[in-house]
Parts: C-alpha cells; sequence; structure tokens
C-alpha cells in the first residue's frame, strides 16, 4: 500500500497539470448529472419492495386506487354551499380533470347528483317501451270494435257485445301507463316533448269521444257514458300539458297522471260495461256507424301516441343528463323530505362545508402527482368560486409541499454550512491558501450530487442531511493533507507519509457508513449509499484537487525545499504550542487509569439507559409545524373528523352477494365496538348500501338490490366491476406511529377472530413497517458497523490490539451519546437511529489519525511521551480544526425548519463534540497502556536502535 500512495504522491509532483486537467475532467462529467437528481417521498421510501406490506399496498392501490388529493370547500355566504351555480362550478372541475392521466376517481356533491341524473334517464327510456305496448294494444282494440261497427250489416249482438267487452279487458293495458308514468316522477327534465305528445294525443282522443256522444241522441245512457269518458281524457291531458311545462317538477305531475290514469281506466272498465248492456235498449244503425267511426279514431290516436313514444325512446340515447339549471330542481334531488339525501354523506360534512376527492391511481411517481396537483389546483382557479373558499389538501398535496421545503432547506443548510467553515478555517487553520480545502469539498459535494443523479440515488427527507455532513467529514481529508503538507513542503512525501493513514481511515468511515445498508428502510439505504460515496469522492478530491494546486502554487512562486521539516525544530519554533501539547499530554497521561476507569464507567451507565430512551414515531412531528401544506391537512382533518385510515383488502367469488354484505355489516359494527376510541367511521360496500337504504327493516338481501344501484364513483372505491375483490375502509383518528402499531396488532388479532382472510393495508401500515425496520436495526446497524471496522484493520495492520484501539474511544462515543439523550430526555427518531453507524465511521477516523502519526513517531525511535506529544501537537491541530469544521457542519442542522434534522443536528454536534474529546483524552491513555502491543519485536529492535542513534546524536550537539 506504501508503494501505491508513494506512486501516486511523485506522480502529481512531477505531472500537476495533467492530474488537475483530468480530475476537472472527470469532475465536470459528474456535475453534469445533477440535472437528472430527484427528491423522493412516497411508498418506496419507506418500505423495501421486496417486503409483503409493500406488495400488499401495491396490489390494493392498483385495484383500488392510491391517495387521496382532498378539496374542502367553506361556504362564505349562507346557504352557499350546495347553490345550484356552485354545484355547476364544481361539476366544471370535474369535467376538466375527466380524461386527465393518474386519475382514479372523482367525487363531489356535483358528480353524485349528476349520476343520480343519469340513474334516472336509464330507468325512464327502459319504461318508455312498457308505455309504447300499452298504448298500441288499447289503440288496437278500439280499432278492431270500430271496424266491426262499421261492417256493411249490423252483426250479430253476441259478437258485438264481445268486441265491446274486449275494449274493457283492454284496460288493462293502462296498467303499462300507470307504471310508466310512476317512474317517469322520479327521472329528469328532457322529456317534456315525450310528455306533450301524450297531452295532445289523450285530448284529441277526448275531443273524439265527446264527438260521438254528440251523436248518440237516441240514447241517453250511452251518451252520458260517452260525455264521462271525454271528460277524464280531457283531464288527462290537461295534467299532462301542465307536467310538459314544468318538467323537473315530474314527481307530482306525474303521480297526478298516474292517479287520472286509473280513473280513466276504471271509468273505461265501467262504462264500456254499460255500453255493452246498452245494445240491449236499442240503438240505430247510425248510431253505431257514428260510434265506430269514433272508436276507430280513437285507436288510431292511441297508436300514433305508442309511435311517437317509440321514436323517443329510440332517440333518448341522444339526450345527455344535465345538472339541474335551478335552485328548486337541485333540491329535489339532494334532499328527501327535507334531509339530506344518505347517498351525500361521503362528500357534505354539515350545513357549510362539502368536499370534493380525487382519488389518483396507484403506483403514480411523484412528478405524475405534482401535475395532477397542479391541473386540479388550475381548475379551481379558473372556476372563481367567489361565495365559498377551498382548501386543496392531502397526502400527496403534503408531500409536494414537503419536497419544495426539503430544497430550500437543503440549500439554506449548505450555503450556512459553508460560512461556517470559513469562519473556523480562518480562525483554527494557520496554512497558507487555508480556503483551498472549502474549495474542494464544494466541489466534491456538488460531484457527489451529480454522482447521485446518474444513478439515481434520490434526496428523502432523510438523505438531505447527506450534504452539510459532508462538507463538515469530507473536509476533513483536505486539511489532513493541507497541513501534512505545510509540514513536509512536498506533495510526495505528503502523499507518502500521509496517505496510508487517511486511506484506512477513509475505509473505516466507508464500512461505518456500509452498515446503514443493512436496514430494511429503503431512504436509510439511500442515506448510506450517499455518503459512502461522498465520503470517497471527498478523499479523492483531497488528493487529485487539493494537492495538484498546492504543487503547481509551489511552482509558479518561490520554490521551496522538498526536504521533510525536522518536527523537533517546528516545534522549537512555537514554544508555547509544545508545551502546551506536551503539558495536555503529559496530564492525561499522568491520569490515565483515573480517565479510562471514569468513561468506562459513564459509558457503561449509558449503554444500560439505552433501552429506556423513547421513541419519537409520528412523521408529521418531524415536519415544520408552520408549513401551510400540514396546517391545511389539519384543517381538513378537523373537519373531516380523520385523515387516516387503514384498509382491509380481500377477495372473493361474489362479494355484492347478500351473505357477504351481512358479515361485512357485522365485522364493521364489531370493529368499532372494540375500537370506540379510534376507529371514528367504517365504510364498505354493506355500510354504504345500508345508509342509501335509509332507515327501517331491511334484510341482507335488501341491501344487495340497493348495493346495485350506489352511483360508480362510490362502488369503486369498495368493489371491482367482477365482484371479486374488495375493501373496508377504517377511518381512524390520527395516532402516533407507536400507537398505531399496537392498534395495528391488535387489529390483526380480531380480524382473525372473525375469520378474516385478506390483507391489512393503507399508508398507516406502511409508516409503521418502516419505524419498525428504522427502531429493530439500530443495534444491527451499530454492531455490524463495528465488525467490519475491527475486520478491515485487523486486516491491514495485522495485528489484534492495532485493530481494537481505535475503536474503543468510539464505543465509549455511542455510550454516552446515548446516556445524553436519557438525562435531557431527546427521543430516537428515524435518522437518529442511524448516530451509532455515523459515529463508528466519523469517529474512527479521527483515532486512527492519531494512532497512525504516534506509531510513526515511536518508529523513529521516540519515546512514549514525547511520541504522543508530538502526535497531539502535529496531527491534532488538524483533528481539532476538521472535528471543528465537521461540528460545523453538523451544526446547520440546528437552523432547518424540520424538527427531525433539528434532533439530529443537537445529536451529532455532541457526538462529534465527544469524538474529539476522547480522540484528546481517551486515545492516548490506551495506546500508552498498550504500546508494547502495537508492534513486533522487529520493530522494538528497530526503535531502540533509532532511540540511541537520536541519543548520540543529541550528546555530540550538547
Amino acid at each position: 500500500m506504501n508503494r501505491i500512495f508513494t506512486f501516486i504522491g511523485k506522480s502529481i509532483e512531477n505531472h500537476p497539470f495533467r492530474v488537475l486537467f483530468a480530475t476537472l475532467a472527470v469532475g465536470i462529467v459528474m456535475i453534469a448529472g445533477a440535472r437528472g437528481i430527484s427528491m423522493a417521498t412516497g411508498n418506496d421510501t419507506l418500505v423495501g419492495s421486496e417486503t409483503k406490506v409493500y406488495q400488499n399496498q401495491t396490489d390494493m392501490e392498483a385495484t383500488f386506487g392510491g391517495d387521496s388529493i382532498l378539496v374542502l370547500f367553506q361556504e362564505e355566504q349562507p346557504g352557499a354551499i350546495l347553490a345550484v351555480d356552485n354545484l355547476a362550478r364544481m361539476w366544471r372541475v370535474e369535467n376538466r380533470l375527466q380524461y386527465k392521466a393518474g386519475i382514479y376517481s372523482l367525487m363531489s356533491p356535483a358528480s353524485l347528483i349528476h349520476e343520480m341524473t343519469v340513474k334516472q334517464t336509464e330507468m325512464i327510456t327502459g319504461k318508455m317501451g312498457e308505455l309504447t305496448q300499452g298504448l298500441t294494444g288499447m289503440g288496437g282494440a278500439l280499432t278492431d270494435i270500430g271496424n266491426t261497427l262499421l261492417e256493411k250489416e249490423l252483426p250479430d249482438p253476441a259478437l258485438l257485445e264481445a268486441k265491446i267487452q274486449s275494449l274493457s279487458s283492454a284496460t288493462a293495458n293502462f296498467d303499462r301507463l300507470i307504471q310508466g308514468q310512476t317512474t317517469l316522477g322520479q327521472g329528469m327534465t328532457g322529456i317534456s316533448q315525450g310528455t306533450a305528445a301524450t297531452a295532445a294525443g289523450l285530448q284529441e282522443m277526448g275531443q273524439k269521444l265527446s264527438d260521438l256522444g254528440q251523436t248518440a241522441t237516441g240514447n241517453s245512457a250511452l251518451q252520458m257514458q260517452l260525455g264521462v269518458l271525454s271528460e277524464n281524457l280531457t283531464k288527462s291531458a290537461e295534467g299532462l300539458q301542465n307536467l310538459s311545462a314544468k318538467a323537473a317538477l315530474l314527481v307530482g305531475g306525474t303521480q297526478d297522471t298516474a292517479t287520472a290514469l286509473g280513473i280513466i281506466k276504471e271509468k273505461i272498465a265501467t262504462e264500456t260495461q254499460g255500453m255493452a248492456s246498452s245494445f240491449s235498449g236499442g240503438i240505430t244503425v247510425t248510431e253505431l256507424q257514428t260510434m265506430a267511426e269514433g272508436f276507430t279514431t280513437m285507436g288510431g290516436n292511441l297508436q300514433n301516441i305508442a309511435g311517437a313514444l317509440s321514436t323517443f325512446q329510440e332517440k333518448s340515447a341522444m339526450l345527455e343528463p344535465t345538472l339541474p339549471k335551478t335552485q328548486e330542481e337541485a333540491d329535489l334531488l339532494l334532499y328527501e323530505e327535507g334531509e339530506l339525501r344518505s347517498a351525500f354523506t361521503n362528500v357534505v360534512q354539515n350545513e357549510d362545508t362539502a368536499m370534493m376527492i380525487v382519488k389518483l391511481e396507484g403506483g403514480l411517481t411523484d412528478v405524475q402527482k405534482e401535475d395532477v396537483i397542479a391541473s386540479l389546483k388550475e381548475a379551481l382557479t379558473a372556476e372563481k368560486f367567489d361565495t365559498l373558499s377551498y382548501v386543496v389538501s392531502g397526502k400527496p398535496v403534503l408531500d409536494t409541499a414537503l419536497k419544495s421545503e426539503m430544497k430550500i432547506n437543503m440549500m439554506t443548510m449548505v450555503l450556512f454550512a459553508l460560512m461556517i467553515m470559513l469562519v473556523v478555517l480562518a480562525l483554527v487553520f494557520k496554512v497558507q491558501w487555508r480556503m483551498l480545502s472549502l474549495l474542494v469539498i464544494t466541489v466534491s459535494v456538488i460531484a457527489t450530487l451529480g454522482f447521485m443523479g446518474w444513478i439515481s440515488v434520490p434526496v428523502t427527507m432523510v438523505s438531505m442531511a447527506v450534504f452539510p455532513i459532508l462538507i463538515g467529514l469530507g473536509i476533513d481529508y483536505s486539511i489532513q493533507f493541507h497541513n501534512r503538507y505545510q509540514e513536509e513542503g512536498s506533495v510526495a512525501d505528503t502523499v507518502k507519509y500521509l496517505g496510508k493513514a487517511v486511506f484506512i481511515a477513509v475505509l473505516a468511515t466507508v464500512l461505518g457508513f456500509l452498515s446503514l445498508y443493512i436496514s430494511p428502510v429503503p431512504m436509510i439505504r439511500d442515506f448510506g449509499k450517499m455518503l459512502t460515496l461522498g465520503v470517497i469522492i471527498s478523499f479523492l478530491g483531497s488528493l487529485f484537487l487539493l494537492l495538484p494546486i498546492l504543487q503547481i502554487r509551489k511552482i509558479v512562486t518561490v520554490p521551496q525545499p522538498k526536504s521533510r521539516i525536522n518536527p523537533g525544530s517546528q516545534l522549537a519554533a512555537f514554544p508555547q504550542k509544545k508545551r502546551l501539547a506536551q503539558g495536555f499530554t503529559q496530564g492525561i497521561l499522568k491520569l490515565r487509569y483515573p480517565v479510562i476507569l471514569l468513561i468506562v464507567l459513564l459509558s457503561t451507565l449509558g449503554f444500560l439507559m439505552d433501552s429506556r430512551i423513547g421513541v419519537e414515531t409520528d412523521m408529521e412531528a418531524f415536519m415544520p409545524q408552520d408549513m401551510p401544506a400540514l396546517t391545511d391537512l389539519k384543517t381538513v382533518r378537523e373537519v373531516m373528523g380523520s385523515t387516516d385510515q387503514v384498509v382491509l383488502y380481500f377477495k372473493g367469488d361474489d362479494l355484492s352477494s347478500a351473505h357477504s354484505l351481512a358479515y361485512l355489516l357485522s365485522l364493521g359494527e364489531d370493529l368499532q365496538m372494540e375500537y370506540p376510541e379510534i376507529i371514528t367511521d367504517v365504510r364498505s360496500l354493506a355500510d354504504s348500501a345500508m345508509t342509501l337504504a335509509g332507515p327501517g327493516s331491511h334484510t341482507a338481501e335488501d341491501y344487495a338490490e340497493t348495493a346495485k344501484t350506489l352511483p360508480e364513483a362510490m362502488a369503486r372505491m369498495f368493489i371491482t366491476e367482477d365482484k371479486t375483490q374488495g375493501a373496508m375502509l377504517l377511518n381512524i383518528k390520527h395516532l402516533s406511529t407507536e400507537e398505531l402499531s399496537a392498534f395495528i396488532d391488535s387489529l390483526k388479532v380480531t380480524l382473525s377472530e372473525h375469520n378474516f382472510t385478506g390483507e391489512v393495508a393503507g399508508k398507516s401500515v406502511l409508516d409503521v413497517e418502516m419505524v419498525k425496520g428504522l427502531t429493530s436495526g439500530r443495534i444491527a446497524m451499530t454492531g455490524l458497523g463495528l465488525l467490519l471496522i475491527f475486520a478491515i484493520l485487523l486486516l491491514i495492520y495485522r495485528n489484534l490490539v492495532k485493530a481494537l484501539i481505535p475503536i474503543l474511544p468510539v464505543v465509549s462515543i455511542i455510550g454516552l451519546s446515548s446516556g445524553f439523550m436519557y438525562l435531557f430526555g431527546i427521543r430516537f427518531t428515524p435518522i437518529t437511529a442511524t448516530l451509532g453507524a455515523l459515529v463508528l465511521g466519523m469517529g474512527t477516523e479521527m483515532t486512527i489519525m492519531l494512532m497512525e502519526r504516534y506509531v510513526e513517531e515511536r518508529n523513529r525511535g521516540v519515546a512514549k511521551v514525547e511520541a504522543m506529544g508530538i502526535a497531539v501537537e502535529s496531527i491534532g491541530m488538524a483533528i481539532l480544526a476538521s472535528g471543528l469544521t465537521t461540528v460545523g457542519g453538523f451544526s446547520v442542522l440546528l437552523l432547518s425548519d424540520f424538527v427531525i434534522l433539528k434532533d439530529f443536528g443537537i445529536m451529532t454536534v455532541v457526538n462529534i463534540s465527544l469524538a474529539i474529546l476522547s480522540t484528546f483524552i481517551l486515545l492516548p491513555p490506551l495506546l500508552y497502556i498498550l504500546d508494547r502491543f502495537l508492534f513486533s519485536r522487529k520493530e522494538m529492535a528497530a526503535m531502540e536502535k533509532s532511540a540511541e542513534l537520536q541519543t548520540e546524536d543529541r550528546a555530540e550537539s550538547a
């Protein structure tokens, strides 16, 4: 390894321009990938795609849609919420989005009214056939009687009487007319032409009967009967004409018509019976001929009416149901006996609020969701709801706002991190061109961002903290190389003496971060990837960008000697610095046993307290609390009672059967009784059918029939078209993830007791799975990090003690950190759960650098105490500078609006500070006590010989 770094150092020193240009070329290519960087907040950042929970969620969303965008309307003027003009605006908004890609369903008061008119239109046009058949049958009977009466010879009285009786029996066809008019009462305003045609035909029929009655002057009984029949037909015609004028009020008009037709039916039956008996009283041939002509005319008119209705039925497909034009028409559909119809309970919360629910398709990308949200807001703005205010909310809206907030916070944190670095370097790092390290790390961070874009690693709410971390951590390598170059005056010697040590430190850091890869949470794995890439790129930047620039500066300025500056002479030039380093080191070494005992005791107590530290799992608590999207979501939740759901997803043969609906009703009632403090509402196909059926005693068969009439937008929420997949929605109160986890575990037990064979899904279940993965994997990640670092150090050093010493101070930091969190009441969060792995990566780097310098000085024959003093003084200032810059990088997290990052910032500042202290307080005593185990016998002999030579040199100098 030494040969490799010797070669690298000489290459940079001999060809600095080539190395610099090649590095810049590679850097430009990497930075170009920044255009492809993305922000991710979807399900795939929370739970691994290989887990059953994720697969259940994916299947459920593919069948019943994904998250919903909620538009809460609130009236600003009394009575405006369901005003016909606002309903029209809602409908136009839905029409704008009707063919928008990514939308699964739309539901609002307007869309439900429209579906009601569609269904009523279908029912009415279906009944038109029955009306046509009834009128055709009656018209044929009247025509047959008239034709018989017009025969050349007077027919046999018995035959004529039989024909009259056939007219009486034909009145049964009026039952179809009556049923048709009753059905019309449920319908739409678009049949005014049909009712007008019916009115005209009946009026003409009534006139013909009246004319026929006038000719029957010789038979007063017949004349009176025909007059009564004519009067009833005329009244019926007047009722239909009034119905045509007020088509929207079909309920009352058609009921009157049905009643009138019923009277006509009874009267015709009675009068035809009387007509049949009147022949026994005698009737003249002239009277009979006139009456026959009247019957023929009436029969033809009735058949004409039937033809008009048949034409209306054929053309009805061309008619398009529309929303009511007047408030009176709208209220007929909205209210029943003064109460809001049960079909609207999902979208009308109370008298002054209503809801539009835009359910998205499952599996949409964040970009697709943002596109739908933008289109929805554009459509709402275009409609100008003057008397209503509205709030657009829901998880997709919150996620979009969260991504925007993340971008702003990330840029702010990076800017402040750079400013803090600037101040720290100016105050602590006293070398020429000290700000060069800041330039190098800035380029390295941007290159890391670009490389993430090339390999499609997204930025999440957790991983956006990586950039200030990299600024604080990555600058350490530049500072170490710059500091050693200042001491050596040669790039080749700097890389030769320091390259291996820094590489080992980088390798240990990377291995610590690699432990994050075992996390079951994708965004933590991405966090680990970003940290690993960032550390490696920062190391390469300090090697191939910083050092070539320093060498070029050396070439174009006054040449400097390439020989190494003697550490002793350097210390002599700064006596105060030397005395401080020596005094501090000697003091710590004198108190080595009490120091070690105290730190071990405190660390042990911290580890014991670790299990008592609370866990903060409410995802909303991690966000900026004044974020408008979060405020809007809380407003919607307050009105609706809940925006959180657990979905029961199941499959079967016929889930709309009476048996299935009865089971769902029973299950829903039991769950509400079992969890009254958590479940606020249960919604399923069965509950919706029960609501629509209204109060009263109903059977499961009744509910099965009612379910067939549910609006399509509502039915799609609970059952597929083939009736083989269903969903039950449990609306629950907003719970912390810890409370939610306990509820879901209990719910699964309850469901098993009810022989429920489906799956428990929903966004809430994903949140629980994510937090379980974060908290349960915390100890495993830390343990794996320790094992990996120890293994690689053992492989490199081939010395058990030498591999163990750099890790021991870091282990103590983890214990001390736990004690600090318990003492100050700081709870674990999803990101602070990674602190163990992060501390391993960052802390080990400091301990390795100090140990390597100590070993280097000991190999030169310097005594233990003096070697420790030189190590602390020379590399200690670089460690202190890099440690403070790292603290500064992490401290900008305290400025974040994200609560989760603030907590993380506090703990990382504490942990890095502890790492600095343990490097200077705990590591020197450990190295001093275990010194004889750090070297082989051959190395010890060489050290003794070097010490003797140095003693002789000092004696000669004296």
